[in-house]
């Protein structure tokens, strides 16, 4: 076998194979005997159909199976043997010959391949650090939005008469063309009186009305409405304000952490305390983050290189992967949201260009400075995770035993082992 390997470019090879003809020849006679054995046709006996007729009859089948299987095993030697550290399946081009009895057979791949870096000038790098600060006025928001979360609706008292920012209780009719559709009318539904549509919830009209007074209003729904139907249609509502609430905030005090369901914060100063205490870890996290690509941005500065597109692209795939994932946990299914998926991959592009280029220029460095990754690191790294997302050790690492999510795993820790190590020298301002 011949292999002849041409670099187009830093991250793009051309990888010419020449198969010899005795290993073509065997791996068809492999390929007809293998059928001969299987296939069953009238007026021969079964394992007895002649190679003349088998080919007569699937010579097409046969030969398309035998180039799948010479192309992807002579494709991987030509990998091992010239190292290439390919990152996405080759595109393949068969010669115009094909596969010939007793002839070589010859096709071309062109594979995109990891760039081989050799970072420079990452030492002592100069970037800015946001010292971590949590401040009184930031534990008050948090325990502030405490308070709007553990909000009731009560009945309004001594007023009949609809305001701004009330919640008001309504019957509704809707009509189109003066013909009741599908879904026109409900009782004891709850609106805003506040501005914004009526289809999200809002009714400005509201605003001083008695209780058992009624507004008409005109509603027209979008094009893409979820009722098809309706798409594009105004209709016609008749709405009656059947009632009134407010929205009221619990005291600050001991039952609200009570509430609160926090464990071991069940009184206002513990529940303080614990609020203080995940905001540092909360602005720990940022500051780290935010150090982390500064650093990056800052050795890039110094590196610059060309990135393979497979590689861009798999980092947005995983990005849009992860909002997905966020979106099913709260009940949504991403797919059926009508999101313009072209344009948020478009977006994602940039973002997931530096991700890629960081973690490139993160390995090499790794590599340069001889940076390993002992069983300890992977161990304690998991023992991290576990107690990030609240879940039982033993689970984490059984998932985590090998396979892609434990080299996933070394590959984090190794790049975080690298950025300590960027860190231990760099110039903070």
């Amino acid at each position: 076998m011949k292999i002849e390997v041409e670099a187009l470019s830093p991250v793009e090879k051309k990888v010419t194979v020449e198969v010899d003809p005795e290993r073509v020849a065997a791996e068809l006679d492999r390929a007809y005997a293998s059928l001969g054995r299987r296939v069953k046709l009238r007026g021969f006996r079964a394992g007895k159909v002649p190679r003349k007729v088998l080919e007569r009859n699937f010579k097409d089948e046969v030969e398309r199976d035998v180039v799948e299987k010479l192309v992807s095993a002579t494709f991987s030697d030509a990998v091992r043997e010239h190292a290439l550290e390919a990152v996405a399946p080759p595109r393949v081009d068969v010669a115009e010959e094909g596969l010939q009895q007793a002839q070589p057979f010859r096709f071309t791949a062109r594979v995109e391949v990891k760039p081989k870096l050799e970072p420079k000038d990452y030492q002592q790098l100069e970037v800015s650090r946001r010292p971590v600060e949590v401040t009184d006025a930031m534990v008050a928001e948090e325990l502030g939005k405490l308070q709007e979360s553990l909000a009731q609706l009560v009945p309004v008292e001594g007023r009949a008469e609809a305001q701004a920012a009330d919640y008001a209780t309504i019957d509704f009719e809707g009509t189109i063309d003066g013909q009741p559709f599908e879904g026109n009318r409900a009782e004891g539904v709850t609106a805003r009186v506040d501005p914004g549509e009526f289809l999200e919830g809002f009714l400005p009209q509201l605003a001083g009305k008695k209780l058992g007074e009624t507004t008409e209003l005109d509603q027209a729904f979008p094009a893409d409405y979820r009722v098809a139907q309706l798409r594009g249609k105004t209709a016609h509502f008749v709405v009656t304000l059947k009632g009134l609430k407010v929205r009221q905030l619990p005291a600050l005090d001991d039952e609200l952490a009570k509430d609160a369901g926090v464990e071991g914060a069940d009184t206002l100063e513990k529940l303080r305390a614990r609020v203080r205490e995940d905001l540092e870890k909360r602005e720990k996290r940022r500051s780290e983050s935010e150090l982390k690509d500064a650093l990056v941005k800052a050795a890039l500065a110094k590196n610059d290189f060309e990135v393979p597109p497979a590689l861009v692209e798999r980092a947005i795939d995983a990005m849009i992967q992860g909002a997905a994932d966020r979106f099913a946990r709260q009940g949504l299914d991403f797919r059926q949201m009508g999101l313009d998926v072209p344009r948020i991959r478009a977006d994602l592009r940039e973002q997931a260009l530096l991700q890629v280029k960081g973690a490139l220029l993160l390995e090499a460095i790794a590599d340069r400075e001889k940076i390993e990754v002992t069983d300890d690191d992977v161990q304690a790294e998991i023992a991290r995770t576990a107690t990030e997302l609240n879940l039982p050790l033993a689970r984490v690492q059984q998932e985590l035993r090998g396979g892609e999510g434990r080299r996933a795993l070394q590959s984090r820790v190794r790049e975080d082992k690298a950025l300590a190590f960027l860190t231990s020298s760099a110039n903070f301002k």
